[in-house]
């Protein structure tokens, strides 16, 4: 067979269905093993769901375990991301506040670790879109200057650029230091409102993950219907992570404590797998809450049954059922963050409209307002 691996030299590392075996192949080839498929001998069912072999090179085992079990976190998210369709970016959309400088920390790290570069993006909108009540970040006051709206335009942006500029020198004064990672960079200014900007450049470039900085709890309620962060997380379709203002950004590498919401459908599984293979958690707890407002009752196994799965999948990590009863779903929310002091928040979302919105926020919506707490919030159908 040449420089080929002979069928005795190869090993059947797992049996998995025909889809589930073609991501395990993408993401074994991306670590350079050469991966062989094949039939596994089900009389009677159909051939596009027959199991398949995935076969590797005997010595190429360990890696291929490592990698099974989610144990190297630095390739394999990214090429997890590829085979979804995500790009080689990570976007970080900032309005120069010290908050901005927190999501940019998180942004350099993960980054990293997914082998990706970050884009750190601002977006400035014409004037004549700032309401009376928003906060700027442009040291310039408009009101007594009678200037067209084309003047106005261009001097924004040049104002900005300068302020993107200052912040790129900050951000390189911060790697030459070493408080950041030694990757490449880019900056990108926009025109336009902010959340609308982000959204578009999500569609277009489909970054690995955004990572946007948030107000404090007593400071949400000051743009509680037009936060950029919320109306980012209610419309795009890629994974969200948002930073709480005086949190540290290393923090949520380490987090020890997280609280998963389960929907109790292929979801919940990718969610652990994503965060196995992102975040070193091999000995993390993990809190199973239902996602729903539904009353949580002693009869209802769906959380212990998806528990013990994956307590038997991720056996370095412990996993136990949120059981808050007798209590409205915010409440249990707010004692199982306090109660068991949850450091990290998994969230599932799903697209909906302005209207549905406002009167029926969704669940990271709610929680983004409510809690000082960083979250991941993932899109699902």
């Amino acid at each position: 067979m040449g420089e080929k691996e002979r069928a005795d030299d190869l090993i059947t590392l797992v049996v998995h269905n025909l889809d589930h075996a073609l991501k395990l192949k993408e993401i074994l080839e991306f670590h350079g093993i050469c991966v062989t498929l094949e039939d596994v001998d089900c009389e009677g069912l159909p051939l596009q769901v027959s199991p398949k072999k995935v076969r590797i090179p005997v010595s190429k085992l360990p890696l291929g375990l490592k990698i099974l079990e989610s144990g190297d976190n630095t390739a394999a998210p990214l090429a997890l991301a590829k085979m979804t369709g995500m790009g080689n970016t990570l976007l970080i959309p900032v309005d120069f506040s010290p908050m901005s400088l927190a999501a940019v920390k998180l942004g350099f790290l993960l980054a990293e670790k997914f082998n990706v570069e970050p884009v750190v993006m601002h977006a400035f909108t014409s004037p004549s879109y700032i309401g009376e009540n928003s906060e700027s970040f442009y040291s310039v006051d408009y009101a007594d200057e009678i200037i067209d709206e084309t003047a106005q335009a261009d001097r924004l942006k040049r104002i900005a650029s300068q302020e993107l500029l200052k912040f790129k020198k900050i951000i390189v004064e911060e790697q030459e230091s070493g408080e950041l990672p030694s990757i490449k960079f880019s900056t990108s200014l926009l025109e336009g409102i902010p959340e609308q900007v982000i959204q578009e450049y999500c569609k277009t470039n489909n970054p690995v993950v955004v990572v946007m900085a948030t107000r404090g709890i007593h400071k949400k309620g000051i743009d509680l219907i037009g936060s950029v962060t919320a109306e980012v997380i209610d419309a795009c379709r890629v994974p969200i992570v948002t930073v709480p203002e005086n949190f540290a950004p290393s923090g949520l590498m380490h987090s020890k404590r997280v609280a998963v919401f389960c929907t109790f459908t292929g979801y919940d599984s990718l969610v652990l797998r994503w965060l196995m293979r992102t975040f070193d958690y091999p000995s993390a707890k993990f809190y199973l809450v239902a996602a729903g407002d539904r009353p949580v009752l002693r009869s209802d196994s769906k959380l212990t049954q998806l528990c013990d799965y994956f307590a038997k999948t991720y056996p370095t990590a412990s996993f136990t059922v949120s059981n808050q009863l007798g209590a409205g779903f915010d409440t249990r929310v707010s004692e199982l963050i306090e109660n068991e002091k949850i450091d990290l928040m998994i969230v599932p979302n799903k697209k909906s409209s302005a209207i549905s919105r406002f009167f029926k926020p969704t669940l990271a919506h709610r929680i983004l307002f409510e809690k000082d707490i960083p979250l991941i919030v993932l899109p699902v159908q």
